[in-house]
């Protein structure tokens, strides 16, 4: 590959982009507007949401402390245009499809439904049939240079966990013109009976349509240069456009350092010596721009990209569970619920145990007391919880397992960007101090989710320590009430107390 410039790749183009109000998306458009010199204009498709129009959901975006960097003149780059990527013709009117089709030179697709639990109905329209109809805008473009599809590095997860996953296609169960034809000719019905025989390997309707979007577009595809990134799990930013950003936790790994930072989650099912793979949202944003140079460069193959780090830079779940716990309680979120202290187990029914006994047993607790409190959170703090329950269950299988991914076409992006421009694009896992990072996400979850600033710290560690207090205490108060309890029925003192010691050492075992 030729050396390349990522400041200068989009210089005088136009700029197609979905997903721009989820997470890549929006760090995706950031980046974008950022370069100097960039694109002459970023149109943004974006659909109405709950009464809420195009234009005001992406209002809210931009004025968001993602974009605090820019200027005015860069903003104003921004043009909203409403669609429904699960229409046949995008949703567009016929004045936007003919601007896109007569200035655009480079689409960059990061919209998904990103939900282990969806139907597979739902999948499809939006992981499957968007992709579809949205790259048959893009052949009809003249001024086209590169498109650029998000995938997942999970899009193939039904591999051996002993083979190491290439950049390379790999084949769908079922051909994707035939499958779309096959949903098409299913009643609702049909599709929920037969899903499970319809996914195969797959352990949901996420993986399996984002693997048959991948093989869509590379049979469909016809002159679009193209590149597919396949991210792992996106964390938070690790210096652009600042240090942490994170603007929400919808991934497991996200929700669970916002929850520890509240001190709501306890525990989380995973094999603890088990490689996790994470990825920094800043470094997926700079491979999907340099890939997008090179499906210009070599417009002819398709390219597929790993934005991955176990083969490199190897990290685990027990290290991640142990730094997170370590920095949570160094940087301490205000009105926390319980001292923060979490770890990862192997095991179900003892992962599923402490969930009951630590977490949705005591917020059913609170929530049914609340009225006498007056505890405004304590429904929210039920639904959290209820909602972690079920997202367990949902990745597991993710975090019981492992895949190692073959990084060969990355490394070539890396090492072809202009020296000059690796810390503005970082790229490489390799630069990535996991003690550091994982340091980096809590404090970025607390400020910019949570939305505690850094002033209330000092305030917050005092609060912590009496809670540390409490816990350290809560043993021996437990001991206590149980052999109180059983004396007062007539259980002789040794025997009480002998039982009393073992329920609490099973809990603190647990």
């Amino acid at each position: 590959m030729r050396k390349y410039s990522i400041n200068r790749s989009l210089c005088g183009g136009t700029v197609l982009l979905t997903g721009a109000t989820g997470f890549i998306g929006g760090s995706l458009l950031e980046r974008i507007l950022e370069l100097d010199p960039g694109p002459n204009c970023v149109y943004v498709l974006v659909r109405k949401r709950e009464g809420i129009s195009p234009k005001a959901r992406i209002d809210k975006i931009l004025a968001s402390p993602l974009f605090v960097r820019l200027k005015p003149e860069a903003l104003r780059k921004v043009k909203v245009i409403p669609c429904d990527l699960t229409a046949g013709n995008l949703g567009l009117s016929d004045g936007d499809r003919q601007i896109l089709l007569s200035e655009c030179t480079h689409v960059f697709h990061s919209a998904a439904f990103i939900s282990f639990a969806a139907h597979l109905n739902s999948a499809v329209r939006i992981n499957l049939l968007s992709t579809r109809h949205l790259l048959g805008l893009t052949k009809r473009m003249p001024k086209l240079r590169a498109m650029v599809h998000v995938s997942t590095a999970y899009a193939n997860c039904t591999r051996n966990s002993d083979e190491v996953l290439q950049e390379r296609l790999y084949p769908s169960s079922m051909e994707p013109s035939s499958f779309i034809d096959m949903m098409e000719r299913m009643s609702c019905e049909e599709i929920n009976h037969k899903t499970e025989e319809i996914l195969g390997n797959h352990v949901n309707t996420y993986t399996f349509t984002k693997q048959m979007a991948e093989n869509l577009l590379a049979m469909e595809r016809g002159n679009v240069p193209l590149s597919i990134i396949r991210p792992s799990i996106v964390l938070n930013s690790w210096s652009q456009p600042t240090v942490g950003w994170v603007d929400n936790v919808n991934s497991g790994a996200c929700g669970f350092i916002a929850g520890i930072a509240k001190g709501l989650f306890r525990t989380f099912q995973a094999t603890p010596n088990t490689l996790l793979d994470v990825i920094p949202v800043d470094m997926v944003v700079s491979t999907i721009l340099a890939a997008a140079e090179r499906a210009h460069q070599d417009p002819e193959n398709l390219h597929i990209f790993h934005c991955t780090s176990n083969t490199i830079n190897p990290t685990t779940w027990d290290e991640y569970c142990e730094e997170v716990v370590r920095a949570c309680r160094e940087h301490p979120c205000e009105n926390l619920l319980w001292y923060p202290k979490a770890r990862i187990r192997k095991n179900y029914l003892r992962n599923l145990l402490v969930l009951y006994v630590f977490q949705i047993i005591p917020a059913f607790i609170i929530n049914s007391i609340s009225p006498i409190w007056n505890f405004d959170k304590s429904e929210l703090i039920y639904q959290v919880q209820r909602r972690y329950l079920k997202g367990n269950s949902y990745t597991s299988f993710f975090s019981t397992h492992q895949w190692k991914f073959d990084r060969r076409n990355t490394q070539v992006l890396q090492d072809a960007l202009a020296p000059d421009e690796r810390e503005v694009h970082p790229m490489d896992p390799r630069l990535i101090n996991w003690r550091k990072y994982f340091e980096i996400c809590v404090v970025g979850t607390r400020r910019y989710f949570h939305k505690e600033s850094s002033a209330t710290t000092e305030r917050a560690r005092q609060q912590m320590k009496r809670l540390k207090i409490t816990a350290e205490l809560t043993p021996f108060f437990i001991f206590a009430l149980l052999t109180y309890a059983m004396m007062n029925i007539g259980i002789s003192w040794s025997i009480a107390s002998i039982f009393s010691a073992t329920i609490v050492l099973f809990f603190i075992w647990l």
